[in-house]
């Protein structure tokens, strides 16, 4: 096993090193094949399917406001710390001596830039001015998958080149979560990891998603468009594709912003209840960012490659979603 990490958590990020060789898996991942076969969950990570491609989520929309939401949390401390300040500036006590009254403004600036300094330069160094979501798409009629860079950059590979690996995390609030790794390499030398979807507690999400995608490239998409079952008439909520993301930013409402990361404790009330308040913050952090950071654009060569402008009435996205409650999925 490698000893060293591939990856550091920073506050609310996982980094994934790069240009590092590449030749063996830390403790605890597996690796995954493009036959693996588990039973399929689309893990609420999908942006769209058709006949031709699939297009995912990456971590940084999974975990979008997470690195803000423990800000959110010590905002009252940075209120109390600002109106402090402003009050001694407003009405200075001069007669307790202006050595003392100096130290005082000192020490509560001090504690300000302390707090926003470690609160907030973890997102301005890893993710300021990058757009809320980096799509992967797998095209099963070429077999490439398109990792989402910027606007201008793309990375173009086989499918079956990348190296996937289910590997380990955690969440904001120090529950173990598993995930699905995309790795870029090149010679033995990781160049690229990407993160598909949602990381999740224990390992039948994540395999499943894999299956998923799987089934999807060898099969095509006609076991996964939500259809009745034809002895029982019902729909599986999670091997067919019955739910996906959106991604329109701050047009997003507000109910759609709280379902688009909580959904995925449907069915698993015990974590929903233990994450609650830290999924409060998560919420007023994620519809910050939904204002201030930009929508993902495909190059136009992507575009052009796979089609996306084409008519497609067989699509289904976030407008063809069924109605999830806790523990329950509504027929439309």
């Amino acid at each position: 096993m490698m000893k060293s990490k591939i990856k550091k958590h920073v506050f609310g990020y996982d980094i994934f090193k790069e240009n590092i060789p590449f030749s063996k898996l830390e403790e605890n991942d597996v690796l995954l094949t493009p036959y693996d076969e588990f039973k399929r969950n689309h893990n609420w990570s999908f942006l769209s399917m058709n006949d031709d491609y699939i297009e995912l989520i990456d971590q940084s929309y999974a975990r979008l406001g997470k690195s803000l939401s423990m800000f959110v949390f010590i905002s009252p401390l940075v209120i109390f710390l600002i109106g402090c300040l402003m009050y001694m500036l407003i009405k200075p006590f001069y007669s307790e001596g202006i050595y003392k009254y100096i130290f005082v403004i000192f020490v509560y600036l001090f504690l300000l830039f302390f707090t926003l300094y470690g609160f907030l330069s973890p997102y301005f160094k890893y993710n300021h001015k990058k757009p809320i979501c980096k799509p992967i798409l797998f095209n099963r009629k070429t077999g490439k998958v398109f990792f989402y860079l910027t606007d201008a950059e793309y990375i173009e590979r086989d499918w079956k080149d990348v190296v996937y690996v289910m590997g380990s995390s955690f969440g904001l609030s120090g529950i173990p979560l598993r995930e699905l790794r995309a790795h870029i390499v090149d010679d033995g030398i990781l160049k690229h990891t990407f993160v598909i979807g949602f990381p999740m507690i224990g390992i039948f999400r994540t395999q499943g998603l894999w299956s998923f995608i799987c089934h999807f490239m060898h099969k095509g998409p006609a076991e996964l468009y939500p259809k009745p079952n034809p002895m029982y008439g019902t729909i599986d909520p999670f091997t067919q594709l019955t739910f996906c993301q959106q991604l329109i930013g701050a047009k997003e409402s507000y109910r759609d912003t709280w379902k688009s990361f909580r959904i995925i404790y449907h069915d698993n009330w015990v974590p929903a209840l233990f994450s609650y308040p830290f999924d409060v913050c998560n919420f007023i952090a994620r519809r910050i960012l939904l204002n201030i950071k930009p929508l993902p654009v495909w190059h136009k060569e992507v575009i052009l490659k796979n089609k996306m402008e084409q008519q497609r009435p067989e699509e289904i996205s976030f407008k063809d979603n069924f109605e999830f409650s806790m523990l329950e999925m509504k027929d439309k």
